[in-house]
């Protein structure tokens, strides 16, 4: 089965923003009642829960969103009528976030309400707790993510303000990340990656950053790599494949996609390999304790497969293909006559690459 341990920022704030949410502020009084009474009006509000014998029921689905709909708009007006009487409430910050999650997880960004902006900037603008503040500036950001509004570099502003709340919020690191992806080409993006590490050395997000940044910076050096196949047990070095295009498949006997695509990978090995193309498997397969090492052998022997296999034996956490942040498979490197890596995206891109490779290399053969 497919496995991919990426997961996208929109996954990590939890979706979009449903309308007709009634966020504007005409229905909301400030300190008309006591904050005991509004937390009680809060709590009798009953979320309706889907029944699960409906599943596939279009009317009965169609009935329950629009009773949760009806349902987290009243219990919004009263968070908000909470924080406009009395803007340093305690509980105010848990209220908000529940709130926040729930506006993003049940919708699509086409649908944004305009008035979930404008709630952030008042909850930023006149919250008394910090944190409750940076809570909004960093709902703030998931939504100008989404919606990209401004673009990565006014993104970034809202970012800011987030850090400066939060300095020490691994959160910070996230949301970095997530506009260097969206700067890809510009030099800004490298800054971005190295202020993750610089900054929250400590965190997961730090270290997707070391790999990712480790990618782009080596693309045009040397790219190392020796081994034994398991297939026929002869060793495998990089260096003996000088003044050869080498194609670096990273893949797994149980990565459904990966077995797709192997009969593409070996039409294109059986049309370039006489041109001067080699490829390597790198296989992300199982412990030999679990039978991955014949799984392995069993498919190259049946599908015929003609290039040598680095069998790594720990799966995802094989220390090799871990270096160079390989957390989805297939994944597809290329390197060129020289040694020197030249893609560490060349998934679907062979078709291009190895022509234009092959190409650049013929002239400096035949000038020899």
């Amino acid at each position: 089965m497919y496995r991919m341990r990426v997961r996208s920022i929109a996954v990590l704030a939890l979706g979009g923003w449903i309308a007709g949410s009634a966020l504007g502020s005409g229905n909301v009084r400030a300190a008309d009642r006591p904050a005991d009474q509004i937390l009680a009006f809060i709590d009798a509000v009953e979320i309706p829960k889907f029944d699960t014998s409906q599943r596939g029921n279009t009317a009965a689905m169609t009935e329950y969103l629009s009773k949760r709909r009806e349902a987290m708009a009243q219990r919004g007006q009263l968070v908000l009528e909470l924080f406009r009487g009395y803007p340093d409430h305690p509980k105010l910050p848990l209220l908000f976030s529940e709130r926040w999650q729930e506006l993003l997880r049940t919708s699509t960004t086409s649908l944004l309400d305009p008035n979930f902006t404008a709630e952030l900037d008042e909850v930023m603008a006149k919250a008394k707790s910090p944190k409750l503040k940076a809570d909004a500036a960093f709902f703030k950001t998931i939504v100008e993510l989404q919606t990209g509004q401004g673009g990565p570099e006014a993104i970034l502003k809202t970012v800011e303000k987030f850090i400066q709340l939060a300095p020490q919020d691994e959160r910070g690191a996230m949301l970095l990340l997530a506009i260097a992806n969206q700067l890809e080409g510009s030099p800004k993006q490298a800054e971005l990656f190295k202020r993750v590490i610089a900054d929250y050395p400590q965190s997961k997000i730090a270290e997707t950053a070391r790999v990712v940044l480790r990618k782009k910076e080596s693309v045009g050096k040397p790219f190392d790599l020796e081994f034994t196949d398991a297939i026929k047990g002869t060793p495998i070095s990089m260096k003996d494949l000088r003044g050869k295009v080498v194609v670096v498949d990273f893949w797994a006997t149980w990565c459904g996609p990966c077995l797709d695509e192997m009969p593409r990978m070996k039409e294109l090995y059986a049309r370039y390999h006489d041109q001067g193309v080699e490829f390597i498997g790198v296989s992300l397969d199982y412990a030999k304790e679990e039978g991955g090492l014949d799984k392995l052998k069993e498919y190259v022997a049946r599908r015929e497969i003609p290039w040598p296999q680095y069998y790594q034996g720990k799966g995802w956490e094989s220390p090799f293909s871990s270096s160079w942040g390989i957390e989805a498979i297939p994944a597809v490197f290329v390197v060129g006559p020289d040694g020197k890596l030249v893609s560490t995206d060349a998934r679907g891109q062979l078709d291009t690459i190895l022509p234009e490779l092959l190409k650049k290399e013929a002239p400096e053969k035949g000038g020899n």
